[in-house]
């Protein structure tokens, strides 16, 4: 009987057990219907690229990818679709989630403001909106989240003008409002202090400057903070008055903001707290100043960054000074000569030290091979020279990251020597690794980046470094003299690269090598300019990288024609072919290139026409100067290349009208179509380019975005790429780049060029260099040339222009080259403090035109001239006259006055000849008695002495 009822329960639990695992595989087959309506809902706002999200059908939405669901109730509990680059709005369906504890779609691109019913979804614990393009202001609705630990919504357009609703989050641990608006909001302080489990505040670039400090002692200022982020604000140093009672921080982030001071006076603050503190920024706060401070008072600081904080000096160091330091960033600052670096070097702990950009000098002390356990190395950019030999580095044998480059070091290392570490990135550039190819990279086999350009390596490339190149992820071996071939293919294994982070950037440019071109390995930038390579691009062009963004061959020994296979580089913004021996036709394909910026084909053989370009709208640069293309100018370049800044087609052979179209260009700031076959009349309308008739046009370098990589997690940026170009300038071809952007020039010159200079060319003037030369141009110039002030070039010789030189010639001020030679030019020069400091070749050919510096004077400078002479000799003759005159005058007057003036009234005048004469009696006698009495003096003197 007890057998029977042990059965009869054991059946019931078992079927009790069936029943219940039927009914989990039955639920877990079906989510709720409501749920999977609002998340279609949902997906509908999307807008999806790549087909994201395709697994997003059907009925089982606890499948979808990015969904979990609970494993009872099925309802959704995690959206997370972290990074999935999804564009469109954030919809409101998602409210319908109620269950949702995790929302996560960080990194994406939504546009829309954030839904206030998400302040609906009561048991939500995660909310990750971060680096979205979310806009408005964020609904106060999301203070009714108390479960809420973790908020982020950085990196956004988003506002805030109160944050009062956050105090209400009392179960909060991390909140990062990055790059959000709070520059209205002034007690942030209050609203933070009363979420007492507060753990991470992250407030970067808010635009914070307001802080009440009366408040502050009575704040129970988040004492459990351990990691804050306040830098890119406006604070001054009295935010350092909140620290005080943090005792439990560790790291603070104060890097640019408006500290002031002694930065000795600043840490004093600090310390006061008496934290735990590990981690400390103050870079990048250009008001404090001093030597660096004493940082004793941090028992447990692992890291410290000072960059750009105007640091002059380093005291001496004791061996107790920081003992926990790992990590020291001085750098960009204003230390010099050698000490700084010699008492470094007594921080035994260190890990990472970075002392680029400062003014050290002398050599690094050997001193540096002790810190064993340093991985990181930075010193580019400073004065230090000097040898770097084995002793320096032979103790670092955890070293990953050298930076030396920038200074006058040379690395004297020997061909056998195996270094004791393994570097993942080494840059040297302009420091001196040559002659040789430095044999010990080798060893090296873990680089991802390699600069040693500007090194005088005159050298072979070694078998080895090919195999080495595959895995680096950025390689700069230019500016050398290195010789030999590409190997014919470069082949890369699986895992060498990842399309997620980022392209790869080779550069071979400026030296020696030669051979043909193999098939590169995935590339976004390749650089091989100033070599001697041979041969074709078809197999180039066929077979190597799709995913090229940036590719400069120019000025190599390239020949034959272009395969019409461009138009599988999608992504190409820059192609440089300039200065080979390519010939042919240009292929179709070009035009299919929509992301195009910069296109240089000149100085080739190319002919034909110019294919259709119409599709790449982001074209900026043109330059297909000195090839043989011929037919019309296009039409469309005018009317779909509306960013172009520079249209250069000299030195060909096209022909037709100069399209009007042209005058849509506002950002034209070159035109060069010199040397070709252009008939018709210059344009009316160029005064419609904005880039030449507004002084205010925003110039800059004429660049593209700098190039960025990705190397475990950390990104990189090479330096733009920028565009050059040979440009004719003031009568010479030079080459310009860095200021390629500030350039002014039209040149038209050496066509057939008819009629008149229209007067509205006068109102162009942001223009530099005006060249119309080698026409056929009548009439006159234009009255208003004067108007172009900025105007440094002109040149309008051999045309057939007539008239007079305006007189509005001498506001030309600038003007330093001037050629008006074989015109049929008249009248006088005008006179200003620039034309008559021409040589007179500048005018020569214009037969009629007189005045300096020309030695021929005008016809009304010659009369002038005469009358001037005239009334000079005239003078001259009448002057002598008047004075022969004038002097037998006064002889006579003289002599009667004089003479008979005198003695004629002593003879006629009785009483004054007797009183005349007995002067003179009277006078000869007192001069007789004087002179004896004097000498009888003397002889008596004479008698007594003797």
């Amino acid at each position: 009987m007890l057998y029977c009822g042990f059965n009869f329960l054991f059946c019931v639990l078992a079927i009790l057990c069936m029943n219940l695992l039927c009914a989990e595989s039955f639920h877990k087959n079906k989510c709720v219907e409501t749920e999977r309506r609002a998340l279609l809902k949902f997906k509908d706002a999307l807008l999806l690229e790549r087909n994201d999200l395709t697994s997003w059908k059907g009925e089982e939405c606890c499948k979808w990818e990015g969904i979990s669901c609970d494993n009872f109730t099925h309802h959704v509990t995690s959206l997370d679709l972290f990074a999935f680059r999804l564009s469109g709005k954030l919809d409101s369906s998602i409210c319908e989630l109620k269950h949702l504890t995790s929302l996560n779609l960080a990194y994406n691109k939504l546009e829309s403001k954030i839904p206030k019913c998400i302040g609906s979804l009561s048991k939500l614990i995660e909310l990750n909106l971060i680096g979205n393009k979310l806009v408005s202001v964020i609904p106060p609705s999301l203070g009714n989240l108390s479960n809420l630990q973790t908020l982020d919504l950085g990196f956004n357009d988003l506002t805030a003008n109160d944050l009062e609703w956050i105090s209400h989050l009392s179960n909060l641990r991390h909140l990062g409002l990055s790059k959000v608006n709070l520059s209205l909001v002034v007690d942030w302080l209050s609203s933070i202090s009363k979420i007492p489990s507060l753990s991470e505040l992250d407030f970067y670039g808010c635009g914070l400057h307001q802080v009440n400090l009366e408040s502050i002692p009575l704040l129970n200022t988040s004492i459990s903070l351990k990691y804050l982020d306040l830098s890119y604000n406006e604070f001054q140093s009295s935010i350092l008055k909140y620290f005080r009672n943090m005792s439990q921080l560790q790291e603070l982030q104060l890097n640019y903001n408006k500290l002031s001071s002694k930065l000795s006076d600043n840490i004093q603050q600090l310390c006061s707290a008496k934290n735990g503190l590990r981690k400390l920024d103050l870079s990048d706060n250009p008001f404090i100043r001093g030597p660096l401070p004493d940082f004793s008072c941090f028992s447990s600081l692992e890291a410290l960054s000072l960059r750009n904080a105007n640091l002059n000096f380093v005291e001496i160091i004791d061996h107790a000074y920081l003992p926990t330091i790992y990590s020291l960033d001085l750098s960009f600052n204003q230390l010099n000569g050698s000490q700084p670096l010699f008492e470094i070097t007594k921080l035994a702990s260190l890990k990472t030290l970075h002392l680029s950009h400062n003014h050290l000098s002398g050599s690094i002390p050997h001193t540096i091979g002790q810190l064993s356990s340093l991985a990181k190395l930075l010193l580019s950019s400073n004065k230090l020279s000097g040898v770097i030999n084995e002793t320096h580095l032979s103790n670092l044998s955890q070293l990953r990251i050298l930076d030396v480059s920038q200074n006058s070091l040379s690395l004297n290392l020997s061909l056998k020597w195996v270094p004791p570490f393994k570097l993942e990135r080494l840059y040297a550039s302009s420091c001196t690794l040559g002659p040789k190819f430095p044999a010990w990279l080798k060893h090296q086999g873990e680089l991802e980046i390699l600069d040693i350009s500007h090194n005088g390596i005159s050298d072979s490339f070694p078998k080895w470094f090919w195999n080495l190149s595959l895995s680096l992820r950025y390689l700069n071996v230019s500016h050398n003299i290195l010789k030999g071939t590409l190997p014919k293919s470069f082949t890369r294994t699986k895992g060498n690269y990842d399309y997620d982070h980022g392209w790869d950037v080779w550069d071979f440019s400026f030296n020696n090598m030669n051979g043909s071109l193999p098939a590169f390995p995935e590339l976004g930038v390749l650089f091989l300019s100033k070599n001697m390579l041979t041969g074709s691009l078809s197999s180039f062009c066929t077979s190597s990288s799709q995913s090229l963004i940036q590719l400069d061959m120019s000025s190599n020994f390239l020949e034959g024609q272009l395969s019409d296979c461009w138009g599988k580089f999608k992504s190409l913004e820059v192609l440089n072919l300039a200065e080979n021996n390519l010939s042919g036709k240009l292929p179709n394909s070009f035009g299919a290139r929509r992301q195009i910026k910069s296109l240089h084909l000149n100085r080739n053989n190319f002919s034909g026409e110019i294919p259709s370009l119409i599709l790449c709208h982001k074209l900026q640069l043109i330059d297909v100067g000195d090839n043989n293309l011929q037919g019309t100018l296009p039409m469309w370049i005018g009317h779909h290349l509306l960013q172009l800044s520079n249209l250069r087609m000299r030195a060909n052979k096209f022909q037709g009208n100069i399209p009007t179209s042209l005058c849509n260009l506002s950002f034209l700031q070159v035109l060069d179509l010199s040397q070709n076959n252009i008939i018709g009349e210059i344009p009316q309308c160029f005064d419609r380019i904005v880039a030449l008739s507004n002084l205010s046009f925003p110039r800059t370098t004429f660049q593209h975005t700098s190039f960025i990589y990705f190397v475990e997690n950390e990104m990189y940026e090479t330096g733009p790429f920028i565009d050059k170009e040979i440009l004719a300038w003031k009568g010479s071809n030079k080459e310009y780049d860095k200021i390629l952007g500030l350039v002014t020039i039209i040149d038209l010159s050496c066509n057939h060029l008819t009629g008149e200079i229209p007067q509205s060319i006068t109102k162009l003037v942001a223009l530099a260099t005006l060249n119309l030369s080698r026409n056929n141009l009548t009439g006159i110039i234009p009255s208003n040339i004067g108007h172009m002030e900025r105007l440094e070039s002109l040149d309008l010789s051999r045309n057939h222009l007539s008239g007079r030189m305006p007189t509005s010639f001498s506001n030309l001020t600038f003007l330093n080259n001037m050629n008006l030679s074989f015109n049929n030019l008249d009248g006088k020069i005008p006179v200003s403090t620039q034309l008559q400091t021409f040589d007179s070749y500048s005018y020569v050919g214009n037969n009629r035109l007189c005045g300096p510096p020309l030695i021929n004077l005008c016809p009304s400078d010659v009369i002038s001239s005469t009358r001037t002479n005239d009334k000079h000799v005239t003078s001259e003759e009448d002057e002598d006259k008047l004075i022969t005159f004038g002097f037998y005058v006064s002889l006579v007057l003289g002599f009667i006055i004089g003479f008979w003036g005198v003695c004629g009234t002593l003879v006629i005048k009785t009483s004054w000849r007797r009183a005349y004469f007995k002067f003179f009696n009277n006078m000869k006698d007192w001069i007789y008695v004087t002179l004896a009495v004097f000498v009888n003096r003397l002889k008596k003197r004479f008698q007594v002495e003797d």
